[in-house]
């Protein structure tokens, strides 16, 4: 069971391009998710009573979510294709997260050459705000 001061009080997130130039607009973000990608292999070699386990990290990903209140989520999308379509390449960027903690504990990450794919953007009725998400891979996280 979780104690008082142990549970997350504020995330703080920033995307920025690869150079580290904050972007035009910041999107709205209501919902954040962040998972490691990893496999296992295992060898059980002959003559040998125990298993040999090695995890082999392979990335992070997540997905971003809010209400378009800026154009922003539309922005990220838009010069991801212009760059593709000018050079061929998939455009990259680097996401950084800041946790506080209860206790004043902070902990900073750096998500490095992070692309986005899978934008959608749905709206719940006539006079609703659209609401857009995003799901985000990166190479690999660093604790900064």
């Amino acid at each position: 069971m979780a104690q008082a001061g142990l549970l997350g009080k504020k995330l703080v997130i920033a995307i920025t391009d690869s150079d580290g130039n904050v972007l035009q607009k910041a999107p709205e973000i209501l919902k954040w998710s962040e998972e490691q990608i990893s496999t296992q292999e295992k060898k059980a070699p002959i003559g040998e009573e125990t298993e040999h386990t090695v995890t082999i990290e392979q990335g992070w990903k997540g997905a971003i979510s809010g209400q378009d209140t800026n154009g922003a989520y539309d922005d990220i999308v838009d010069a991801m294709i212009k760059y593709q379509e000018e050079t061929g390449d998939t455009l990259k960027f680097v996401i950084f997260t800041t946790r506080t903690y209860k206790d004043g504990t902070v902990k900073k990450y750096k998500f490095v050459d992070v692309t986005f794919d899978g934008y959608k953007a749905d709206v719940d009725g006539n006079n609703k705000p659209v609401n857009n998400s995003i799901n985000w891979h990166a190479t690999k996280r660093v604790l900064i």
